[in-house]
């Protein structure tokens, strides 16, 4: 490996300036194909992580109104539409093709019906 520094001052009896020597670094740099500059780049330019969605409380009275989280599942959402229009625990089982076992564990896990939200509130106006 050549010093640049001591190449610059044999052939120009003088020690390289700041600029002089960034700029030789750089074409030395250019000449070996940035190798090691990519690599550098690469792991300063990190991708942004996702900002992640907060959890939802374990405990929350039963009066306590708030909107669905984004992360209940799709049945129970189903479940908390039928409740609202009164179907009954069999006949909601036969729909969603599940047990009703499955459908109280459900209900109970979500605290169902939930209270009518501005969606619910439409669609009975209709």
């Amino acid at each position: 490996m050549v010093n640049i520094t001591e190449t610059f001052t044999k052939m120009y009896g003088r020690p390289p300036t700041q600029s002089e020597a960034a700029t030789m670094w750089r074409m030395k740099r250019e000449m070996e194909g940035y190798k090691k500059a990519k690599a550098i780049e690469a792991s300063e330019v990190a991708p942004k992580k996702r900002k992640q969605e907060p959890r939802t409380p374990k405990t929350l009275p039963r009066d306590y109104n708030y909107r669905w989280p984004h992360r209940a599942s799709q049945i129970a959402q189903r479940i908390n539409r039928m409740l609202h229009i009164q179907m009954t625990v069999k006949d909601i089982a036969f729909v969603e093709g599940a047990t009703e076992n499955v459908i109280m564990a459900e209900i109970n896990k979500w605290t169902l019906p939930r209270q009518n939200t501005d969606v619910y509130n439409k669609v009975q106006k209709v």
